[in-house]
């Protein structure tokens, strides 16, 4: 996670493995899913053999059901608690969200009553993995280059000299994921999803953020 901030704002920047996940079983699998907002295929693309599965097929149900959860999770450490409430972590569903637990063992995050799902998982659950973590490794590589560091930090600066004041309290959860599309969607006031190809556009990414933080501050 990249994060900027100050005394009075946040604004973290991610790609989530469990969402990287995710989204590369879906690919992998031929799923076809109904979800809202509806996020294109990942790129590079995942090569698969399967037929592909309908939208009514039980795994595809099962997998958007998961998918929702994905989207709740994750973002900052509640207000409300204290670092030490970390080893709550195994009976706090609000800490579990937080940290999309369990992770370990990728099935163990896919909830319980979905058997279908579970079979799709173990059957990617390695090559998922390996995917996974070379996106990791090129969006870590991204956000530090010259032109990415403290780009939020910037858009902020610029608005607060907009305005004449400092910007008020907010906090805003960016999960960027390697998509094949240009496109941002808000998922509510406080978090959306960024497409990396948006994300490493600065100009096309600064001309989506700016009116937001103007909004939040």
């Amino acid at each position: 996670m990249q994060l900027a901030e100050s005394a009075s704002w946040k604004i973290s920047t991610d790609e989530p493995e469990p969402m990287l996940i995710a989204l590369y079983l879906r690919d992998a699998a031929g799923l076809h899913t109904r979800i809202d907002p509806d996020i294109p295929r990942l790129e590079p693309a995942v090569p698969y053999d399967a037929e592909p599965l309908s939208e009514g097929a039980v795994s595809s149900v099962q997998w958007a059901a998961w998918w929702h959860q994905l989207l709740l999770g994750g973002g900052f450490w509640p207000d409300d608690k204290n670092p030490s409430d970390l080893h709550n972590l195994t009976t706090d569903p609000e800490l579990q969200r937080l940290f999309y637990w369990p992770t370990p063992d990728l099935a163990a995050g896919v909830p319980s009553d979905t058997p279908e799902l579970h079979a799709l998982v173990r059957q990617h659950q390695k090559a998922a993995r390996i995917w996974s973590e070379a996106r990791k490794h090129e969006f870590v590589a991204l956000s530090v280059t010259r032109q990415r560091v403290s780009l939020e930090l910037g858009a902020v600066r610029s608005v607060e000299a907009g305005l004449g004041r400092k910007a008020r309290p907010f906090a805003f959860d960016v999960r960027v994921l390697p998509l094949a599309a240009k496109h941002a969607w808000r998922l509510s006031p406080g978090r959306a999803l960024v497409s990396r190809a948006l994300y490493r556009d600065r100009a096309a990414y600064i001309e989506w953020l700016q009116p937001i933080i103007e909004e939040l501050a």
